[in-house]
């Protein structure tokens, strides 16, 4: 098992520069935005072994909204999240999960750095911490790589592809996701497509809506959401419908299980150092289940020379309403909460991202794994890095882990963005 992971990751890292270099060859890259080539979903192959997924957490039609140096949603584990979501399966994510709904917090991110950049132009610039430039009103094109395994015998390959451009005031985005899964029991596989719109109606006021499709081996649906952002002042506020498939496991995808997410998620600058967000979930699934969540993590921000340090505190709470063992954790009732400390920095050409967290989770109602512990303490890190070779390219590596007394998980990426 060990030289065949060896081999599939040096694959991987000979691959992947060649597909770079050919990105960049390219005569026409403007093609790559206009193509409905990206909606098109291919019955999955039956050589292959697995499933798709958008969260990592993996993660989202509005990255053309996200900057390199704000990629909280390339990271295994998010400061507001203290213990593993355990799914029984590597990738906590949903194929095909609308943008809209899976990039508030990093909407209301962007939006209170914007606020922040305007409130302290008077300040000393070599205290502030160097931010990249706000994604241009040019086409762009995104295609990532994750790998995550567990120690419950689960791993997941999943590969996205964005392509974006303005048409007009219309922020448009394609997205095609595959996914492949593979557990103790075997291997799924999902594939999938999807639209988004953004457009701002006003100064404080946007709209994100999508939908697209997801297929299966056995099965297919469609997938959607819509999103309704608001900031002022200090406030940003998101809130949102959005109808994914869940691929967080090999036995998720077998399963079929879809998921319905009622979202809101709120942001405040309570002063120019201390911020919290604030996230709220109602999710309804297929098989008859449903959940309710709960985060509030308030974070101080320290200004450091050409970087940032920030410390901060996470509670999290979450419920679901009964056991249904297909392949996402789904327990009683967790209780966490923690510490979290990440320094960041950019120097134009290269940037860093590197969080580590502490909590201790109360839990009950689970089976097997972490969740068999009515107690325990959980640690995560994660480690991004990134370079830009030139203005328009941006190269972008991570890996994050996460243990408990009962479970552990590991994950590497590669994503690589072209503005044309």
């Amino acid at each position: 098992m060990t030289d065949s992971r060896r081999g599939i990751r040096s694959a991987l890292f000979a691959i992947l520069p060649m597909l770079f270099v050919a990105l960049l060859m390219l005569p026409e890259p403007f093609a790559f935005a206009g193509s409905s080539s990206t909606l098109e979903i291919e019955p999955p192959s039956e050589a292959d072994s697995a499933s798709v997924a958008t969260s990592t957490s993996t993660r989202s039609s509005n990255d053309a909204d996200d900057d390199d140096d704000d990629d909280d949603d390339d990271q295994v584990a998010s400061k507001d999240v203290v213990i593993p979501d355990k799914a029984g399966g590597a990738h906590p994510a949903a194929v095909a999960q609308p943008a809209a709904a899976d990039n508030d917090k990093n909407l209301n991110s962007a939006q209170r750095d914007d606020a922040d950049d305007d409130s302290d132009d008077d300040d000393d610039s070599d205290e502030e911490v160097a931010h990249a430039p706000v994604a241009k009103d040019t086409p762009a094109l995104e295609t990532r790589m994750d790998r995550e395994t567990d120690s419950d015998g689960n791993d997941t390959i999943a590969t996205s592809t964005i392509t974006s451009a303005f048409v007009g005031d219309y922020l448009v985005s394609l997205r095609k996701d595959v996914v492949a899964a593979h557990d103790p029991l075997g291997s799924a596989r999902a594939e999938a497509s999807f639209i988004s719109i953004h457009k701002d109606l006003s100064e404080t006021f946007a709209l994100t809506g999508g939908f697209g499709s997801y297929r299966t081996l056995y099965y297919n649906d469609f997938v959607g959401s819509m999103v309704a952002h608001w900031h002022a002042d200090d406030w940003s506020i998101s809130a949102g419908i959005a109808r994914n498939l869940l691929a967080k496991s090999a036995e998720s995808i077998r399963s079929n299980i879809r998921e319905t997410d009622f979202g809101l998620s709120a942001s405040y600058d309570l002063t120019k150092h201390l911020s919290s967000d604030f996230e709220l979930h109602h999710r309804v699934y297929s098989d008859g289940n449903s959940s309710n969540d709960l985060a509030f993590s308030p974070v101080y921000e320290f200004a450091l020379e050409k970087s940032q340090f920030d410390l901060g505190y996470s509670f999290n709470y979450r419920s679901f309403a009964r056991k249904a063992n297909h392949g996402y954790y789904d327990p009683r009732r967790l209780i966490s909460n923690g510490l979290t400390a990440t320094w960041k920095f950019d120097r134009e050409q290269y940037y860093g991202n590197f969080e580590a967290s502490e909590g201790h989770a109360d839990i009950k109602g689970a089976a097997g794994g972490l969740g068999a512990a009515n107690s325990a303490m959980c640690t995560s890190i994660v480690a991004t890095m990134g370079l830009r070779p030139s203005k328009d390219v941006s190269v972008e590596g991570y890996w994050g882990g996460e243990w408990s007394a009962a479970w552990s998980s590991n994950a590497l990426g590669l994503k690589i963005r072209y503005s044309f």
